[in-house]
């Protein structure tokens, strides 16, 4: 093989590996776009249903209790009795169905009385919830010392109480400072991964020419 022609094999291999780059990150582009899109569509659906088997089960009375309620979240979400344990998702739906029924985004058809029934048994439940798992809507980390604080106190253990609270007060400000930075870098992620996926492209493009 001569040196032209090793040189013509050589650019044939630098196109179609650009060639292949390109197709493959407009293909996992594309894939990943895809697969976000369905996962939200799904937890959606699955929302949905639970909104409308709710206000069917109690407008009917086949959901009468806490256990029903479960059973139902439990089969839609397809979550076993451990993932159960923390209500917190459970509880953000009720709050949910409950907003809109007040504003008449869901069971139009329903009678005043009708209304009042379901909106009693919403606070029945996320009540009931929030007594068997207190502070259900805070993360592990903060329920958790919440829940520690609150041994203490009625144990009068005052030193652990104030150790828990500066702990807690450590937590807080290490999640805010986490937060912040999650933002700022939520900010720029997607234009930048735009900028570098068109920057990819013309540059692969520019080596096939």
């Amino acid at each position: 093989m001569d040196k032209n022609t090793f040189s013509e094999f050589l650019t044939k291999k630098d196109t179609l590996l650009s060639l292949f780059t390109i197709i493959f990150i407009v293909i996992y582009g594309y894939a990943t776009v895809f697969v976000l899109r369905r996962a939200r569509e799904k937890r959606a659906s699955r929302k949905n249903t639970f909104i409308e088997t709710f206000i069917k089960g109690v407008s009917d009375n086949t959901i009468e209790n806490s256990v029903d309620l479960l059973n139902v979240y439990s089969g839609i979400t397809n979550l076993s009795t451990e993932d159960l344990t923390n209500k917190q998702n459970l509880n953000k739906w009720l709050r949910e169905i409950l907003a809109k029924l007040v504003n008449k985004d869901v069971a139009k058809e329903f009678t005043p009385e009708q209304t009042i029934t379901v909106k009693l048994k919403l606070t029945e439940f996320i009540k009931s919830n929030e007594t068997a798992n207190p502070f259900t809507d805070l993360p592990d980390t903060e329920r958790n010392i919440i829940n520690d604080i609150s041994t203490y106190n009625k144990s009068g253990d005052k030193e652990s109480v104030d150790r828990k609270i500066n702990e807690l007060s450590s937590v807080i400000i290490t999640r805010n400072e986490q937060q912040k930075k999650i933002e700022n870098l939520n900010k720029w992620s997607i234009p930048l991964a735009v900028i570098g996926l068109v920057l990819t492209v013309i540059f692969g493009i520019l080596s096939i020419m």
